[in-house]
Order: structure tokens, then C-alpha cells, then sequence
């Protein structure tokens, strides 16, 4: 029976490395096993300060399988906000790692994890919207723990970034450009990408295909939760209006940008539609970050509302996402 194994393209990896496949596979399973073989200080990553209170119980421990198997007692506790990873095996615990919820990170900006060479960020996609800028508070983050190593001649921080086939709906994904890229990798049947400082892999495993034949799969058979956790298919994301239209047909409208989001609006020349795409023109009113609220105040009403009754048209997905985020319709 074939699992995901991490460790595999390992010496390929960067200092981000977002690996993206079905459920069950041993994504998670395989990191824990590496970093706990690596023995080098770790940093357990989720979203939130919910998330990390479950996984420092015995029920949510998600080192509990890896430790029943490499016949060691791994467990997340609880220290004020932030959480300890500690080794139980022998009669003195040692401290192996840490843990701490991202949206609460920005209260640790000060402390020193320059211990820390790994970080291990689970289940980094959801589809519920954060309450939070997912991906400013991972650079916010690595920042903290990285500081300015690799200019004394240190390795890169490397961060492991794990997920099911959610949603390509998020921060982090489109904070690093890589929504249209791994729609790419996907219409080329590519497993594979990378380019300095950053690893993105779409893995499968044998597992998925043995787990068609399980009671519960065979009942949901071709259902959008069939396909996300067995296929690797983004099955709940849309992709309406979406596709390029011909520019000479639109006039300039304006620009907008907030972190993870730049975007040059268009307006149909005899039509009442609209173009979203990052093609420039210098002809468009610019709200740069610090004038995003005037944005909001000149034109968000005019687009949004043309987004919800389907007139607004995206030059690709990402720009969708952008769209959504900038529109605020998240």
C-alpha cells in the first residue's frame, strides 16, 4: 500500500514548498515523520488559536499515528499563546519544536526563534473565509523567524505548506502568484514545479485509487468530495466569466491594489460590462494600498455591484480572486 512520501524530492525542495493533494495520502504523516527524523527544531503552524487548542489534546495530537509508529510519545502543549512540542519517550521530555496559530503570531513578533529550521504549516487552505490577511500574516511570520540568516550565511528558513484540493480561493496561493500557475501545472498533468525559493507538487498516491473501492467512496462516486479528495481536483472553485476578452472593445476605468491584489478595471465601449485584468494602461484612475478606502468610496458600489449580477469578466481565476478580495466579496 503506497503512501505520499516528502522526503522523496526532498533535495529539491525551497524555503516554500506548498504541497497540494488528496485527502489521506500522508501528506501530513510523512512532513511530521521527516522533521521528527531531521531532529532539528520545528515550528506546527495552523490557522488559528482554535485549531492548535484541539491539536494539543490527546484527541486532535497530530503526531499521535508517527509516534505509535516510530514507537515514540510526540505531543503538542499548551504554554499561554503559544504551544511547546515535546518528546515524552524517555522519563526527561525534551523540547523538540513549537507550535502557534498564524492568526495570532503577530503577538510573538519579538521573540527569538532563530532555533527553528523547519516549519510544518497544516492545512493551510480553508474554504470559510479568515477573519484575518492570510498571507501578510505569514510573511509577518516567516520574517520573525527567518530575521537575517540567510545574509549570515545560513540556510532559508523552509516552510512546508500543506492542503487538501480545496480551494484555490486563497491568501497564500495568490500572495505567491501560483493560482494560474498550478492551473497550468494541472492542464499540463505537471506534478512538478519549481524556481528559486519556491516548491509547489501536486502529489498522488496508490492509496487514492484503492481508496475508490472503499464502502464510502463507491457511494459518492463522481461528487465534488469524490473528486477533491480522491482525484485532486479544485472541484469547489468557479470559473464563470472567466477567460480573456478583447481589449480594443474596453476603455479604462481604474486600478486598485491591497496586499496580494493589483488589478486594472475596464468598461465596455457600448455594453454595460466590465473587465478585470492585469494588463496596464496609464490611462486609469490609481488607488494605490493608501487610497484603497477612496477606491472603495468611488467605484467598489459601481463593481461590486456588477460582479454579483455577473457583468464583470476576468482575464483569469487569480484575477477573479483578486477581484473578490478587493470587492470584498469574500
Amino acid at each position: 500500500m503506497k503512501y505520499y512520501d516528502i522526503s522523496e524530492q526532498s533535495w529539491r525542495h525551497e524555503a516554500i514548498c506548498v504541497i497540494i493533494g488528496g485527502r489521506g495520502i500522508g501528506k501530513t504523516y510523512s512532513a511530521a515523520k521527516f522533521l521528527l527524523e531531521e531532529k532539528k527544531p520545528f515550528l506546527y503552524l495552523r490557522n488559528t488559536q482554535t485549531q492548535m487548542d484541539e491539536c494539543a489534546t490527546a484527541f486532535g495530537n497530530p503526531f499521535k499515528r508517527i509516534s505509535l509508529d516510530m514507537d515514540r510519545d510526540v505531543r503538542l502543549v499548551a504554554e499561554k499563546k503559544h504551544y511547546l512540542v515535546y518528546d515524552y519517550t524517555n522519563p526527561e521530555r525534551e523540547l523538540i519544536g513549537y507550535g502557534a496559530a498564524l492568526s495570532t503570531f503577530s503577538n510573538l513578533r519579538g521573540v527569538d526563534l532563530s532555533d527553528v529550521r523547519y516549519v510544518l504549516f497544516d492545512e493551510f487552505i480553508e474554504r470559510r473565509t479568515l477573519s484575518f490577511n492570510q498571507f501578510d500574516a505569514f510573511q509577518q511570520m516567516y520574517e520573525t523567524i527567518n530575521r537575517n540568516r540567510e545574509l549570515q550565511g545560513e540556510e532559508p528558513l523552509r516552510c512546508y505548506l500543506l492542503s487538501n484540493s480545496q480551494t484555490l480561493r486563497n491568501d497564500i496561493l495568490l500572495g505567491y502568484g501560483l493560482v494560474d500557475r498550478i492551473q497550468k501545472m494541472i492542464a499540463a498533468g505537471e506534478k512538478i514545479y519549481r524556481e528559486p525559493g519556491l516548491y509547489v507538487e501536486l502529489p498522488t498516491a496508490d492509496i487514492s485509487e484503492l481508496k475508490k473501492e472503499t464502502a464510502n467512496y463507491k457511494l459518492i462516486s463522481g461528487s465534488n468530495a469524490a473528486r477533491e479528495a480522491l482525484e485532486n481536483e479544485f472541484t469547489y472553485d468557479s470559473y464563470k466569466n472567466v477567460g480573456k476578452r478583447p481589449l480594443q472593445e474596453y476603455l479604462p476605468l481604474c486600478y486598485a491594489e491591497i496586499p496580494g491584489a493589483a488589478v486594472y478595471f475596464y468598461k465596455h465601449k457600448s455594453s454595460p460590462q466590465f473587465y478585470a485584468s492585469q494588463v496596464p494602461n496609464m490611462s486609469s484612475r490609481m488607488y494605490d494600498q493608501d487610497k484603497y478606502n477612496l477606491f472603495l468610496r468611488e467605484f467598489g458600489l459601481l463593481l461590486r455591484s456588477a460582479a454579483i449580477r455577473g457583468i464583470v469578466f476576468y482575464e483569469s481565476y487569480e484575477v477573479k480572486l483578486m477581484c473578490m478580495n478587493l470587492l470584498r466579496l469574500t
